[in-house]
């Protein structure tokens, strides 16, 4: 059995590796017994073995042995003491040793038998250095936003670079075009690479002592949404978030969307929203309404703010996830494919 091998419904491993193993008395099996029974005590020679015991020599061994034993002769029943002896000694600086010093077997998740975490991490050691493991810790970690737009660029680079051809003998086991395109990626996530880790600046925290209070700013669109975000714990776990003194359902005409993008840097910083009192206070010109997205996002821009200056470590997480990043142009570009600029497609006409 090895981990990720299929077995049938119904099967019973552990009965059927039980009768493999009746007849089987293996070095290994020796050593995983002699764990069992003494707790891991090792002895260097056999001759340290008996010194460790007191009042027992081979030749009494071998008598309770064949005691045990009453098919085995004398002799045989001492040779028997001397071969298990033997395969349970072992020199103390062997590298399994060293190993098991320094690392231990809870660590791993295994039972103590001596040889097991060795296999264990070289097993590990090569499955890390095959291609289809790169791959999946690459999408795992690119599944949990590990990338920045400099990774995105150069995946979609190497995506270019592949020619029709080469993408559709890749895509034909649907795992090669992955390793194909984050390949530089698996680079990095794999430690390798410490160019892409340039860190995000963290300052000190900027709390107003008396009331507890920090303040975030947050602006969209130029002059006309500008929004200012007090915030301070709520150790009573009752916290609101209210803009200009009314929660944000009536602010923001019930659109769930845009409330949510409003609580995102608490989703973002591994926070909850009840542990903080939140008041946002609207700066830019007036406006009738501040149901749409801009106004969310000049929120949403407030909030994260006051967040790292109240808590600066969630700098890091907020920064990553790009919700202290502003677009500086005034006004969407042109795309194509979109009518107005950046929101609605463009209808495909069925001809």
């Amino acid at each position: 059995m090895y981990p990720g091998e299929y077995v049938p419904a119904g099967h019973n491993t552990l009965s059927s590796l039980r009768d493999e193993l009746r007849s089987d008395l293996t070095a290994q099996s020796l050593k995983e017994a002699w764990m069992r029974v003494s707790g891991g005590m090792y002895f260097k020679s056999i001759d340290d073995y008996y010194a460790s015991v007191d009042g027992l020599d081979q030749e009494q061994l071998g008598e309770i042995v064949s005691a045990l034993l009453p098919d085995l002769r004398k002799y045989e029943a001492q040779a028997l003491v001397t071969k298990v002896l033997e395969s349970l000694s072992k020199p103390a600086d062997s590298p399994s040793r060293q190993l098991s010093r320094t690392i231990t077997a809870d660590a791993v998740g295994l039972d103590n038998a001596p040889g097991h975490y060795t296999n264990f991490l070289e097993w590990m050691g090569r499955m890390t250095e095959t291609k289809a493991f790169k791959t999946e810790h690459a999408l795992f970690e690119f599944s949990r936003r590990k990338f920045n737009r400099e990774d995105v660029r150069v995946m979609f680079e190497n995506y270019n670079l592949m020619s029709k051809a080469t993408l559709e003998a890749d895509s034909s086991d649907s795992y090669s075009h992955f390793y194909a395109v984050l390949h530089d990626f698996s680079r990095k996530v794999a430690g390798e690479d410490t160019r892409h880790q340039i860190g995000v600046r963290i300052d000190p925290a900027e709390v107003d002592p008396e009331t507890g209070i920090a303040v975030g700013h947050g602006r969209a669109d130029g002059q006309k949404y500008m929004f200012t975000a007090l915030i301070r714990e709520n150790r009573d776990h009752n916290g609101s978030v209210t803009l200009l003194g009314k929660p944000l359902s009536v602010a923001f005409d019930d659109k769930s969307w845009l409330m949510e993008m409003v609580l995102m840097p608490f989703d973002e910083a591994k926070l909850d929203f009840r542990d903080f009192d939140v008041n946002l206070i609207s700066e830019g010109k007036a406006m009738p309404s501040f149901a749409n997205e801009i106004a969310a996002f000049a929120c949403r821009m407030a909030v994260a703010n006051a967040i790292t200056k109240l808590l600066p470590l969630a700098r890091i997480p907020l920064k990553k996830a790009g919700l202290l990043s502003v677009d500086r142009r005034r006004e969407p570009g042109q795309f194509p494919g979109f009518v107005d600029g950046k929101k609605n497609k463009r209808k495909f006409a069925k001809r």
